[in-house]
C-alpha cells in the first residue's frame, strides 16, 4: 500500500512560513534540532529554487532551504529538509549528495557549497535512527563518526502533540500532527477535536485544500475501513467548518 508521499510533506513545507514555524517546534523539543539551529536566522529563510541543477536523481531531496546567521553578516547556510516515512539505508548518501550538489553559493569563488544543516524527518510506525547507526558502524574508527555536515533526526511519535498545537503556523501544526498519525486510524481520529480548532483558524478555501490533501495522503496508508471512518470524520468536521473535504468531492 506503501506509495511515495513526498506531495503532501513538499505541500505544505515548501511554504517558508510553515517550514519555519515547524523548525521551531521541532527544536523545542529535540536538542539536536535546537543546536544546528541556534546561529541561523530562521526569518530569513527562503528556498533554493534551481535545487536540482547539479543532481542527477531528480526528486530524492525534499525541500531545500538558505538562510542567513543570526548576527546579520552576509553569510548563508543550506537549510535540508529530508522527509522519510520508512527506513532507508541510503538516506544520509542521500543527503550528502545533495549537501554539495544542491546546497551552492555561485558567487563564492573558492567553497562553491553552502554549510549544510540537514533534518531528516521521520514518521514510520518503527524505531529508527539513522545517525545512531552512522555512529555506532563497526568500521567507524577508521571512517570517522561524524558525518561532514551538520545533521539532526526528528522521529514524529516522539514529539508532544502540545508543542505542534502551539505552533506559529496552524497549517504546519495540522501537517505534523496529521503525518504523526498517518499510519494509526484510532489516534488519528482521537486527536480530530485538536485538529477542528486548528483548522478553526484557517482561511476557508486553504482548509478545504489541506483537508484534502490529509485524507489523499492517508488514503495511501490504512485500511480501506479506517479511511471510511476518518472520510465520515472529515465530512463531519467540513460541515462544521463549513468547507468540502476530499470525501465529499469523490
Amino acid at each position: 500500500m506503501k506509495r511515495n508521499h513526498d506531495g503532501f510533506f513538499k505541500f505544505v513545507y515548501s511554504d517558508p512560513a510553515n517550514a519555519r514555524a515547524m523548525l521551531r517546534t521541532l527544536s523545542k523539543g529535540n536538542e539536536a534540532v535546537k543546536g544546528i539551529l541556534n546561529n541561523v536566522d530562521l526569518e530569513t529563510l527562503e528556498e533554493i529554487s534551481e535545487r536540482y541543477d547539479n543532481v542527477d536523481e531528480r526528486g530524492e531531496a525534499d525541500i531545500a532551504f538558505r538562510a542567513r546567521t543570526l548576527d546579520g553578516e552576509n553569510f548563508y547556510f543550506g537549510i535540508l529538509l529530508e522527509h522519510k516515512s520508512e527506513h532507508k539505508a541510503n538516506v544520509l548518501e542521500q543527503t550528502f549528495r545533495y549537501a554539495f550538489n544542491v546546497m551552492v553559493d555561485k558567487s563564492n569563488t573558492t567553497f562553491k557549497w553552502l554549510p549544510t544543516k540537514a533534518i531528516i524527518i521521520y514518521n514510520g510506525i518503527d524505531s529508527w535512527d539513522p545517525l545512531a547507526e552512522y555512529r555506532n558502524k563497526p568500521h567507524g574508527d577508521f571512517e570517522g563518526r561524524e558525518l561532514p555536515f551538520e545533521c539532526a533526526f526528528v522521529d514524529l511519535k516522539k514529539v508532544d502533540d502540545e508543542l505542534l498545537k502551539q505552533s506559529d503556523s496552524t497549517e504546519a501544526a495540522i501537517g505534523l500532527m496529521s503525518m504523526k498519525y498517518a499510519f494509526d486510524a484510532d489516534k488519528f481520529s482521537a486527536v480530530l477535536d485538536d485538529m477542528e480548532a486548528l483548522f478553526r483558524k484557517m482561511e476557508n478555501a486553504r482548509g478545504t485544500t489541506l483537508a484534502q490533501k490529509i485524507e489523499l495522503y492517508l488514503g495511501e496508508y490504512i485500511t480501506e475501513e479506517a479511511l471510511e471512518k476518518l472520510k465520515m470524520a472529515f465530512k463531519s468536521l467540513g460541515e462544521r467548518l463549513g468547507f468540502v473535504s476530499a470525501g465529499d468531492v469523490r
